[in-house]
This record gives structure tokens, C-alpha cells and sequence, in this order.
């Protein structure tokens, strides 16, 4: 996928951008509760399952911030037209595969492809290849609840937005979802991130509208 290399001249976050490029640890990571009664009622009504509507969700408001499709690519700062979900399938093993999906305008597209992409990856684990930068990593962690998470990081993409979830859990009358994201600093800062959550929470209470 072709990219626009973005002119730093012209850049308002140029500043920031030449504080955090070089940094040894240039990412932050924030992990914030998100509200998903209204989600899982309507899910479970329509037998959708879980991990994917709620993939589809976070890839369509992972793509409204523009922030989470810019990425350093050799001393070049660029930005994707569209970035594409690469996530994590449990094995019967135990073990875990990488398996890519594809961002599509609709959810039933998604769905259908997505869910064809995680059984070929059950029958030939570790077959995600390619290039990754025009992608984020999206990982499921339904086992537990988390108040933070970190990833190791890759300098090869190390501008990729990593993307957990935990286990949901009720809190008053509320079902309640942790999700972290983990995004180098050069790229981003807490109000985007703030932009992200703020879009997905509203999806994920009007999921009638999105799926």
C-alpha cells in the first residue's frame, strides 16, 4: 500500500516529533475501561460472537485518527490512506499464530473474511508475511482484566500501534472492557490516543449504527 510522506515544515507536532524519534524508549502505553453493555447485548442477540465485531470496531476507529496511521519509515515521517488489523489466534496447542486481516467498509465483508483468515491460520500457523507498517497488532487477552500492559518493542516497526484486550467485567451496571494502547511518541500524544477511545466508546454504544 502506497504512502503520503508527510512535510515537516509544515507539521505542527514537528517539535514533538524530533523530542521522541530517537528516544531508547520512545513509546507510552495507557489502558482505559470502556463501557460494552450495549455492544454485548447486541452481539449476543445476533449471535456475532465477540472478538471479531469488537476487532472491526476498534479498526474502524483506529482508522479515523490520523495520528494512528502515521509511521517512521527510514528518516521519512508518512501517513497510510488506511491501515489494515494483524492480530493474535489461539492454537488448540496453547500456543499462539499471527494472523492478518483486511480493514473492509462493512462489518458482514469483514466478518466473512476475517474468520476465513483465522481458520487458514488454525490449519498453517505463522503463514502472516509482508510488509507490517501499514498495519497495527491487535492481541486478545479474554483471561484476564489488566490496569496496564506492556509489549516488547521491534525498532523495525516500532511506530506499529499495538492494541490489547482484556476480560471484561461488571462494574455497578455497567460491563466494562479494558483495552490498551501501546504508540510510539513521535507520532502521537495522549490526546489522540484520548480521540481513539472517545470514537470506539461511541461505537461501542450505538453498535447498530457500525455493524
Amino acid at each position: 500500500m502506497t504512502y503520503t510522506e508527510i512535510d515537516l515544515n509544515n507539521y505542527p507536532r514537528k517539535g514533538m516529533f524530533l523530542v521522541f524519534k530517537d528516544h531508547q524508549i520512545p513509546f507510552f502505553s495507557v489502558t482505559v475501561n470502556i463501557e460494552i453493555t450495549e455492544f454485548k447485548s447486541y452481539t449476543k442477540k445476533l449471535d456475532f460472537g465477540f472478538f471479531i465485531p469488537l476487532s472491526y470496531l476498534i479498526t474502524k476507529a483506529v482508522n479515523q485518527i490520523p495520528e494512528f496511521r502515521h509511521r517512521i519509515i527510514g528518516d521519512k515521517l508518512v501517513e497510510f490512506p488506511q491501515i489494515e488489523p494483524g492480530f493474535t489466534v489461539l492454537l488448540d496447542n496453547d500456543c499462539f499464530s499471527f494472523c492478518d486481516s483486511l480493514y473492509f467498509p462493512t462489518y458482514l465483508d469483514y466478518a466473512s473474511y476475517t474468520e476465513q483468515q483465522i481458520q487458514q491460520v488454525k490449519i498453517n500457523p505463522d503463514s502472516s508475511t509482508g510488509e507490517k507498517n501499514n498495519r497495527f497488532f491487535l492481541t486478545n487477552i479474554p483471561w484476564f482484566s489488566f490496569t496496564s500492559i506492556t509489549h516488547p518493542f521491534s525498532t523495525e516497526y516500532a511506530t506499529v500501534p499495538i492494541i490489547s484486550i482484556g476480560k471484561y467485567f461488571i462494574q455497578g451496571k455497567s460491563l466494562m472492557l479494558p483495552i490498551a494502547v501501546q504508540i510510539h511518541h513521535a507520532i502521537a500524544d495522549g490526546i489522540h490516543v484520548a480521540k481513539f477511545f472517545q470514537v470506539l466508546e461511541n461505537m461501542c454504544r450505538n453498535p447498530e449504527s457500525y455493524l
